[in-house]
Parts: structure tokens; sequence; C-alpha cells
């Protein structure tokens, strides 16, 4: 079953990018309000599109790149975009993660303060527990674990959508959509949170081990892309329904799903979203376990132990958790500030002209692997 099209090709590079991209992002509407509806309902639209042709541009070019050169790992990857400038790269993904985790972990325990009352450390230590588990027992169970949470995950949208449709809501929706002017920056709104977690795509290759062909690298690309965007596109448009007072919530996720679905419906919901969130930091520390794997057997001629991710993956969660005092918004507003232009030197412009380059002249041999 892991062999086939469907696992390969549509399934595992779709939910291994989602389920990293949820937890800091999507969980808890803060980044979907602050970087897509905050600019209107039209022009929140027009952030979605430019999110989700910049993610299948990142990721097709990555993944070829990946491909023809036999490079997953990402130092690997890295050293072919920019050879001897490669630490500098290395330099902004570990402060990423670090950064990435403090974002997961900190929402992490806001949802268990504001949902079932502990105080806030009790949740960031749940979910710190939670990726070092998962780190342990490694990337194959890590895989099928993400697989699983979001085609549940896509289950509860497909809930919220139809008691969005059923329940009244959409004249409200509508009459928004139709009355707010339509307003400018969408786009550079979008491009920023493109480019910021398309930085993350280096740490993400292992997940297209799978792809065989050009062909197989378009259709992953895209289809992930769209996959990325869909909470996205259900959040916005259920976020209208409390438009503009929604922006300034914490937990935005928490009012939308309050005004439009059920207890029980916001109970499963939190526990999907407890789950993703360990899970993000999980996906994000499986590329830089990958990473020491790959120097230790160059050292000692095998890569780390189960109980040696373990330990990478709990003393980075500890030095991201001292991170976590700025707040939910504060923390992602900052973070996507600085990488937006980290990112761009490091990543995307070179992946864009060097990176293309190296595709389109290794065409040939591509294509006959």
């Amino acid at each position: 079953m892991t062999d086939s099209y469907l696992f390969r090709v549509l399934l595992i590079p779709s939910a291994v990018f989602l389920s990293v991209i949820f937890g800091p992002s999507y969980s808890s509407g803060a980044a979907v309000t602050q970087f897509i509806s905050i600019n209107g309902p039209t022009g929140g639209l027009v952030s979605i599109v430019t999110i989700a042709v910049v993610f299948a541009l990142l990721l097709g070019l990555s993944f070829e790149l990946a491909r023809l050169f036999k490079a997953y790992e990402y130092v690997g990857f890295i050293r072919i975009l920019l050879r001897r400038g490669w630490v500098l790269y290395e330099i902004v993904i570990l402060a990423g993660i670090v950064i990435g985790l403090s974002i997961a972990i900190t929402i992490g325990g806001a949802i268990v303060e504001d949902h079932f009352g502990p105080a806030i450390w009790v949740g960031s230590l749940s979910v710190f527990i939670l990726i070092v588990v998962l780190t342990y027992f490694g990337q194959d169970i890590v895989q099928k674990s993400m697989v699983l949470s979001i085609i549940t995950l896509f289950v509860v949208l497909t809930i919220l959508v139809f008691q969005l449709v059923s329940g009244g809501h959409l004249d409200r929706v509508m009459h928004v959509l139709t009355s707010v002017d339509h307003q400018a920056g969408g786009a550079l709104s979008g491009l920023k949170y493109a480019v910021v977690t398309g930085g993350f795509v280096p740490l993400l290759l292992y997940c297209g081990k799978g792809l065989r062909s050009r062909s197989e690298v378009v259709v992953a690309a895209v289809v992930a892309a769209v996959f990325a965007v869909v909470p996205e596109v259900v959040f916005h448009f259920l976020f209208l329904v409390d438009y503009p007072a929604i922006i300034e919530e914490r937990i935005p996720v928490y009012r939308m799903i309050e005004l439009v679905s059920t207890p029980l419906v916001l109970n499963f919901y939190v526990l999907i979203m407890f789950v993703l969130i360990a899970q993000t930091g999980v996906g994000l520390l499986q590329g830089l376990v990958q990473r020491l794997d790959a120097w230790e057997e160059k050292r000692k001629g095998a890569p780390l132990t189960p109980a040696g991710h373990a330990a990478v993956a709990a003393a980075t969660a500890a030095v991201s958790v001292a991170l976590g005092s700025m707040g939910v918004i504060a923390l992602i507003l900052r973070a996507y500030a600085v990488f937006f232009v980290a990112f761009i030197v490091v990543f995307v412009v070179p992946l864009l002209t060097y990176g293309a380059y190296l595709v389109f002249r290794h065409s040939s041999i591509g294509e006959s692997q």
C-alpha cells in the first residue's frame, strides 16, 4: 500500500506538508486572520490564491531538484543551491525550527488553558512529551499518523461547511462578501505567509522520496499546495460570520465553531488540533534528525539511535519553550517579519534562479531515472 501511487504521490507529500504547517498556522486560526482575513473578504481570497501558487512552485522545484540529485536531507539539498553559502540557510532554519516549535508549544498550551482550564504550562508540557515520543518511534510512524490526522481533519472541515450552509449563516457570509469593499494588500500578505512557510520545505524533502518522475513531482506539488490551502478557504469563509470582530480573537477558531457548530464538534476539533500541533514539531524535527543522522554516519558509520532522536527532540523543544512567553499572535507576527526576508535571501531566490536552471538543465537525466 505504501508503495502505491495514491500513497507515494498524493497522500504522503500532502499530509506531511499540511501537518507541519497546520500546527503553528491554521490550528488556532490566528495566522489565517492575521495574513488572510485581515485583508477583507475578497482581499483574503487573493491571499489564498497567492499562497497556493507559491506553495506549488516551491514544492515542485524542491521535490524535482531533490529527485534529480538524490538530495533528501536539507544540508545536501542546500549545498546544491548555495554551495559554500549553505551555512547561511542552516543558521536560519535552526532558528526557524526553534521558533516553529515555540509557536506550536505555545498554541498547545493556550488550547488546554482556554478549553479545559489547567494552566498553560500543562498543555505545553503535553505537546512537549508527545513530540519527543513521536520522534522516538521514527519517520514511518510519523507519516502514517499524519495521513490519519489529515483525513480526520478534513472530515471535521466538511462538517463545519455543512453546518455553515445549513445553519442559516450563509446569508451573513454573502452580505459581508458583497458589502465590504475590496482591500489591497492581499497578494503581498499571502506572499509573506507563503515564503516563510515554504522556507521550511527543505526540511520536509523526506516526504518526496517516493516520487519517481517529473510528472509525479508536478502532481504531488499541485495536490499538496491545494490541500494546504483548503483549511484557509474554509476558515476564511467561516470567519466572515463574525467579521471583522473575529480578527482580534486570540484563538479565532473557538469563536467560529461556537457560532456555527456544537460543543461536540469543538471538542473533536480540539483533539485533532492538539495532535496536529505536536505533529508540526515532529515534522520539523524529522529534517533536523536526518541531518544529524547523516553527520553521525560520516563520523561513526551509523545514524543516531531512536533514543538519540528523542534526546534531540527534547533538547530543541526545551529551548523553544523559553520563547513562548510573547503570546501566540505576537510570536507569529514577529517570526514572520524576520523570516520573510531571511528565506527570500537564502532559499526562495536561489531556488527560483539557480535551482530552476539546474532542474531544466538536468531534465533529460531526471526523466531517465
